[in-house]
């Protein structure tokens, strides 16, 4: 494929899961608008209705865009063909920023019942994090030699 036509297809992929995300977030904050989800408790009176929602639509989103860095790193590879397994690195960091996201989404739902164990929760997301961190920077650090003559060559284009 050309380069255009692989930034046609991670344009489409991008809209996509905007698309599902505006939806799931939609539906999130019509059911927390609703008077009797935000009283009504889910399996404990700890957890009332719109907050189990909630959760279950981060955890909706969170599939939506781990999923769009399955599908976008082959264009996102096509685009960076001077990056060995550039979609390796772009499906890291979208793994990371789902991390981030479902640290803070999930906060709700969790806190109420790990009482003194949040740090627990803190090092969930910390190990995870990190992994997914360390791996993309072993990726780029594979990748060095090819990206640093791909600058120099941008940088100080040979001579005809």
């Amino acid at each position: 494929m050309d380069k255009k036509e692989l930034v046609r297809t991670l344009l489409v992929k991008a809209v996509k899961t905007l698309v599902v995300l505006f939806t799931l977030f939609a539906m999130g904050w019509f059911v927390e608008q609703l008077p009797f989800a935000r009283e009504l408790p889910f399996l404990s009176p700890k957890l009332p209705v719109s907050v189990f929602v909630n959760a279950v639509v981060a955890l909706l989103a969170v599939a939506s865009f781990v999923n769009f860095g399955r599908e976008a790193g082959p264009a996102v590879a096509g685009l960076l063909d001077f990056v060995p397994r550039s979609g390796e690195i772009f499906g890291n960091a979208v793994k990371i920023f789902a991390l981030l996201f479902s640290f803070y989404a999930f906060q709700d739902a969790i806190f109420p019942f790990v009482g003194e164990f949040e740090w627990v929760y803190h090092s969930l997301f910390l190990g995870l994090t990190l992994f997914f961190l360390v791996r993309a920077g072993l990726l780029i650090y594979a990748a060095s030699e090819e990206i640093s003559r791909y600058l120099i060559t941008v940088l100080n284009p040979p001579k005809p």
